[in-house]
């Protein structure tokens, strides 16, 4: 009983008039309405949560401080203060990795992050960054930083006083993606006493700060690249995540109906409805259409977040 009845959804048959259930209209308008709906839940949700570029780049940026200044307090050290040259500092890194279509500490010309502090007449004593791409909540980068020994030894370093923030979206290496830029440092301004002339004891796997000594040496940055799969995010991180549900879904019902319409036409190639190939191929067209258009910046970032 069961398999008849499977095939009267599947197969054409007489007993189903050569009309697969799953192709008839009221099946083909709720997989139409199915569609149209996610597009529009997931739409609405990622517009109420970030309205714009502008509206993201704010709240993440806010986040991420907040984020660091409190596993800092848990570490039992003082917050680190915003400061708006470091902020334009990242910013400026951030844009030249898009326009440059790198993800790097170093620039394609190898030019250190400590180029953009000097550039902007930040004069260090301590420095640091960190850098992520691929994400679309501040608390799945923080949690990535902090479980990275290199990443969470910039966060709770006790030598920085200040902190930056730059966060940008646009397309790398031929994909769209949000980059964000996090600097730390401390001026001569704050530490006085500090020879200006430096070095540094970086190398692969130790933590990325460079500390001003005596000496002449240019700092030697090796960061090494660590790659998170994002399983599971805190709080509402569920929103990348139903984006992702919501594109799977568009794929499945696609793949359904693709197999279906190819059962229909070849079991009973002599028994045609024009109407069910029809109707059916509107709904593929639809689902097409949904997987093409992007109605959000952030709906076609990977969910495979990387950090730096």
């Amino acid at each position: 009983m069961a398999k008849k009845r499977i095939h009267h959804y599947f197969i054409p048959l007489e007993q189903n008039n050569f009309r697969p259930h799953l192709l008839r209209p009221h099946f083909l308008s709720f997989f139409g309405l199915a569609v149209i709906f996610a597009k529009f839940f997931i739409t609405a949700a990622l517009f109420i949560s970030y309205p714009s570029p502008t509206a993201f780049a704010e709240i993440t940026s806010r986040q991420i401080i907040e984020l660091a200044n409190q596993s800092r307090q848990e570490a039992g050290l003082p917050p680190l203060s915003e400061n708006f040259i470091l902020d334009r500092a990242a910013m400026q890194k951030a844009q030249d990795m898009l326009n440059r279509d790198y993800f790097n500490h170093e620039d394609p010309d190898g030019n250190t992050p400590w180029y953009w502090l000097k550039d902007n007449g930040y004069l260090y004593s301590y420095a640091g960054e960190n850098l992520a791409m691929n994400f679309v909540k501040s608390e799945s980068v923080h949690q990535a930083w902090m479980n990275s020994e290199s990443h969470r030894a910039n966060i709770l370093n006790p030598n920085y006083q200040e902190i930056g923030i730059g966060v940008l979206e646009g397309e790398l290496q031929g994909k769209k993606t949000t980059v964000l830029v996090q600097f730390f440092g401390t001026t001569f301004a704050q530490k006085q006493g500090v020879d200006y002339s430096f070095a540094s004891s970086l190398e692969q796997g130790t933590p990325l700060s460079t500390e001003l000594t005596e000496g002449t040496a240019q700092p030697q940055f090796k960061g090494k690249e660590v790659v998170v799969t994002l399983k599971s995010e805190p709080e509402h991180s569920l929103l990348s995540k139903f984006a992702a549900y919501t594109k799977e879904f568009y794929w499945v019902i696609l793949a359904l109906l693709s197999l279906l319409l190819l059962i229909n036409i070849l079991v009973k190639i002599k028994v045609q409805h024009k109407s069910v190939i029809v109707q059916t191929i509107l709904v593929l067209v639809l689902i097409i259409t949904m997987l093409s258009i992007q109605t959000h910046f952030l709906e076609n970032i990977s969910q495979t977040l990387k950090i730096i």
